[in-house]
């Protein structure tokens, strides 16, 4: 019955992404970006399909089980603090996105500060910390389905992840993840409110989950020293990061008028009463299944349902799983695609733009499936691993706000030395003391635009894209003054 009702939801997932055919236009843009038209409902299921993972409900209860409650406290500080500077930041990258008619993050940036080494830079740093956080979803799916006893080889496992975040992309682009993320989001919320109830039902006291869940630990407690420095620079780092990842933005130019991206905004932080559930449940792994370490913490919420749930319900559980990793891999390879396509390739024509995405995802999916079958790590190092290089994002982004006489090279070489701090620090194994390792990383780069800026500034300062030069109706439905990839023209600074 677990395998029946796994295929019952993996097979309405595909029909939906049928479905998203429908309307669908053949143009570079509806492929990438949906025709710039999805309004504020769908927007929303878009952003939060992907900012609500498999990381939720794999990653959050192991990372819990392995570091107890400080873990709690960064997963979901950081997205709470998130949300008033999406309220903010985002109607002003629609706006960019619409004046630059841009797909990605990349493509703004080379719009507002006419820069093609920026454009590169922030492309490259977009693709390689991107890598990790497709790890993260396939590794999310291995760990659901054979946790729940499908008796899959780890890569069959990956493969009809993988298989399914192919179809859904070659079929109608963005559009696919889009509608499917309704069904994902459906059965995120039905699965943790199912699980968390079967908990209640074994122990109806909160008080003794939380009591058992600290015999011989500190899990309920944050320690001072190391620990309490990396659960709060992590949280303030990842705040600041939140809204760079090139999928969010890629959701957000899909908009179809700054209205609905202020509305997503409002409504977002009502996906966090989940996670009261999901804490509790972490909790009860932690006396209910003793003995996980390493990469096998993962597992913590897939044990409590194991014991807990019927065969039907694990099937619904595991289906549900995989669609949290299967959506957010499809918006993943399809901003990798288009980063490739658009930002790293040149001279790349708009009727080209698409069969090479195509052909990148297929490239950046097969990557993904090596990683994550020769090199298992725990979930939550995944998802710290790509902000350190994504926030570094936030400079120039700031500086479009803000304007400043740095010039573009400065912003380009802060990128690289900020991802390459970020990478030398890791790879060294330093753990600094308990600080995040994003933040001396983001110090780098701050100090070169910095030096940047007082060694060779920019005669002008660059214009304010908070400043609204020339009213632009909330429905506009395309660019005033659109521009083509091909032609662009940039200077080298």
């Amino acid at each position: 019955m677990t395998i029946v009702m796994f295929v019952i939801v993996l097979l309405l997932a595909v029909a939906i992404g049928l479905y998203s055919r429908v309307g669908a236009g053949k143009s570079t843009a509806d492929f990438l970006v949906g025709g710039r038209s999805f309004g504020s409902v769908v927007v929303f299921i878009m952003v939060v399909g992907e900012v609500y993972s498999i990381g939720t409900i794999i990653g959050f209860p192991g990372g819990v089980y392995a570091h107890g409650v400080g873990f709690a406290v960064w997963f979901m500080g950081y997205i709470l603090l998130g949300y008033p500077i999406g309220y903010f930041l985002l109607p002003l990258l629609w706006k960019a996105g619409r004046q630059y008619d841009a797909m990605t993050l990349p493509d703004i940036f080379r719009g507002h500060f006419k820069s093609r080494p920026l454009e590169l830079t922030a492309a490259l740093v977009c693709v390689v910390f991107l890598i990790p956080w497709a790890q993260l979803q396939l590794t999310g799916l291995e760990v659901a389905l054979n946790g729940l006893g499908l008796g899959l080889t780890p890569l069959v496992t990956v493969l009809i992840g993988v298989g399914i975040s192919l179809v859904f992309v070659l079929l109608s682009g963005i559009r696919a993840p889009a509608f499917v993320s309704f069904l994902k989001d459906f059965a995120l919320i039905a699965v943790i409110l199912v699980v968390a109830g079967f908990v209640l039902n074994k122990v109806p006291n909160v008080a003794t989950i939380v009591a058992n869940a600290n015999i011989g630990s500190v899990h309920t407690t944050i320690p001072g020293g190391a620990p309490m420095l990396n659960t709060i620079s992590t949280l303030l780092f990842q705040t600041i990061g939140f809204y760079m990842f090139p999928f969010v933005v890629q959701a957000v130019l899909s908009g179809k008028s700054p209205v609905s991206i202020r509305q997503t905004q409002i409504a977002m932080p009502l996906y966090m009463l989940m996670y009261p559930f999901i804490l509790l449940t972490s909790f009860f792994a932690i006396s209910a299944a003793p003995g996980l370490t390493g990469a096998d913490t993962n597992l913590a919420f897939i044990e409590v349902a194991r014991q807990l749930l019927p065969d039907w319900l694990v099937g619904v559980v595991a289906g549900g799983a995989a669609l949290c990793a299967i959506v957010v891999l499809a918006a993943s390879a399809l901003v990798i695609g288009t980063l490739f396509s658009r930002n790293v390739l040149t001279n790349i024509s708009e009727a080209k733009q698409k069969p090479m995405t195509k052909v990148v995802i297929v490239v950046y999916l097969a990557i993904s499936i090596v990683l994550t079958l020769v090199v298992p790590t725990i979930m939550g190092t995944l998802i710290n691993t790509a902000y350190y290089g994504l926030t570094q994002l936030i400079v120039p982004v700031l500086l479009m706000i803000f304007p400043t006489r740095v010039r573009p090279g400065a912003m380009a070489a802060g990128l690289a030395v900020g991802a390459l701090t970020a990478i030398g620090i890791y790879l060294s194994g330093a753990t600094l003391g308990g600080l995040n390792i994003g933040v001396p990383a983001l110090a780098a780069n701050l100090l070169v635009v910095g030096v940047g800026r007082l060694v060779a500034p920019s005669p002008t300062p660059t214009r304010s894209l908070a400043v609204r030069r020339r009213p632009l109706p909330a429905d506009a439905g395309t660019p005033a003054r659109p521009t083509h990839h091909k032609a662009r023209k940039v200077s080298a600074s």
